[in-house]
């Protein structure tokens, strides 16, 4: 749930560790947020700060077990 930066590069990266498939240059924000958007990423601003979370985190849990 962070932008990674690495020697010019950036990505979002889930908290679970999942990042973006390809990485980009400083000037590419808007087309990175949109390729992570396409990818499942979902954005949310909890507590005055933004969150990225990947499409399996973001997914709720599935209950296990039956109901009856």
């Amino acid at each position: 749930m962070t932008i990674e930066k690495h020697a010019g590069q950036q990505q979002i990266v889930c908290e679970c560790g999942a990042s973006q498939t390809r990485t980009y240059q400083a000037d590419e924000f808007d087309v990175m947020v949109s390729d992570a958007r396409r990818e499942g990423f979902v954005f949310a601003k909890v507590a005055g700060e933004w969150t990225h979370t990947c499409q399996d985190c973001a997914r709720p849990a599935r209950p296990q077990g039956r109901l009856l």
